[in-house]
């Protein structure tokens, strides 16, 4: 199924669930989702432009009486044979493990994918009295092949779609431990999907996927990314996303940022954007209990004169509640600073907990930036942008004490170092990383680039 075929698919299950969506509707607002906001500063310097920071923090309030809707899941599993031996004995095995932690009523199909595409187990309701019968359709996944990762995401797309419910929680697990065969229409097949509200978890295993490509499948749908190492833990994070898919409190949120006058947003840090008449959108995915999901955003306003109120940004967030049938809510708030000539009110005006957060966060985005750039053969730009990245690091996790923030410099730094083995093509006057790093710097850069995409995404 081709990628323009996915998304006719997307546009007719929309026309036919329309009726669907709009029921419950008028219910009361569960209030589980609350949006709050904070700068980096409550002031600005007085009569110059000058950038702002704000955070915008999307937590939750654990409502009683939770409505637990069901899960429409797709299980879509790499065979390839770089999978032969026991990485495939444990995706055999953490695929029946996943059939326990499936409720009555659920929905779950099994997608394999090597040099082509195989459907192990087609959309089916769980029904405990036929758990032994599942278990032995999954047992046939076997190693062999190439791959086709992108004909396993749409034939795993289409599994869901046969089978959506936008009341209900429509998602894709992905396991993949090695480099597609053609990367191109991926990423804009995941875009698609997070448009839809289906969010794809990408589990990468091993030390030779391709982490950039997968984040961005997480990242561009909604959904989360893991880095695995061992096989022996997929079970595991096969287990947490479905327990994590039930405390589920809001799907499809989308944040909308809309500057005020005289101010622009330079960027939202980190996190794929969509301009829209100055204003930008970010899609942020799901929410489930107990999580917090953090937006940095960097203004950047005019100069006004002393006293005068800098209306900075207004903040709506829209999201689908998923636990009192209340249809599509939003939140909304207001942002603005007070401009000042006084040095004693911008000192007393910061809010260290957001510049703590920025840095955070904006240091993993140059780490994420920069194994891309690698990746696509740019190392020269890559080690440039990641080394002064590096020294802003270094230097505000000594002036601020950030204990996580000197932890991040430090994985930077180590990147910096390994960054060549992951380049497409190095220039020949490069040093080569350390011998040792063999095993190492797959390893080193799989573990930065994961804990920077968990900075972006939020403790998993």
């Amino acid at each position: 199924m081709t990628t323009r075929t996915l998304g006719s698919l997307f546009v007719a299950c929309a026309l036919i669930a329309c009726g669907g969506a709009q029921h419950g509707g008028d219910r009361e607002d569960p209030e589980a989702i609350v949006l709050e906001g904070a700068l980096g500063n409550t002031f600005v310097p007085a009569a110059q432009s000058s950038e702002i920071v704000a955070r915008l923090r999307v937590g939750t309030v654990t409502p009683e009486g939770l409505h637990r809707p069901p899960i429409n899941l797709a299980l879509v599993v790499d065979t390839s044979g770089s999978m032969e031996g026991r990485p495939i004995d444990d995706a055999r095995a953490a695929t029946a493990a996943l059939l326990d932690a499936m409720h009555d009523g659920d929905r779950l199909a099994v997608v394999a994918f090597h040099s082509s595409t195989e459907i192990v187990l087609p959309s089916t309701q769980i029904d405990r009295g036929r758990i032994e019968e599942l278990r032995e359709q999954v047992s046939a996944l076997r190693a062999t092949g190439t791959t086709d990762l992108g004909g396993g995401m749409r034939a795993g797309l289409e599994e869901v779609m046969r089978h959506y419910d936008p009341q209900g929680i429509n998602r894709v697990v992905l396991l993949s431990d090695g480099v597609p065969n053609d990367p191109t229409t991926i990423e804009p097949l995941a875009q698609a999907a997070g448009e839809r509200g289906i969010a794809i978890t990408a589990l990468g295993l091993g030390t030779e996927y391709d982490e950039t490509l997968l984040a961005a499948i997480a990242q561009r749908s909604g959904g989360r990314f893991h880095f695995v190492e061992e096989s022996s833990a997929v079970a595991r994070v096969f287990q947490d996303e479905v327990l994590r898919m039930r405390h589920v409190l809001a799907r499809n949120l989308s944040i909308e940022i809309r500057p005020g006058p005289g101010v622009r947003v330079e960027s939202v840090v980190g996190q794929p954007q969509v301009g829209m008449d100055g204003s930008v959108r970010v899609a942020l995915g799901d929410v489930a209990e107990g999580e917090t999901r953090d937006v940095i955003v960097r203004l950047r306003a005019e100069g006004r004169r002393t006293g005068a109120m800098v209306e900075l940004m207004d903040a709506v967030l829209t999201f689908d509640d998923a636990v009192a049938e209340a249809g599509r809510l939003e939140r909304r708030l207001f942002l603005g600073a007070r401009a000042t000539a006084d040095e004693a009110d911008l000192a007393r005006g910061r809010d260290e907990s957001v510049e703590r957060d920025a840095a955070r966060m904006m240091a993993a985005a140059v780490t994420v930036e920069a194994i891309r750039l690698a990746r696509g053969g740019e190392l020269d730009e890559a080690r440039v942008i990641l080394a002064q990245a590096a020294l802003r690091a270094e230097a505000e996790a000594q002036s601020s004490g950030d204990a996580s923030l000197a932890e991040q410099a430090q994985g930077m730094r180590s990147v910096e170092m390994y960054l060549p083995s992951v380049a497409a093509t190095a220039p020949s006057a490069a040093p080569p990383p350390p011998e040792a790093a063999s095993d190492e710097a797959p390893r080193a850069i799989r573990a930065e680039h994961e804990r920077a995409v968990r900075v972006l995404q939020g403790p998993l």
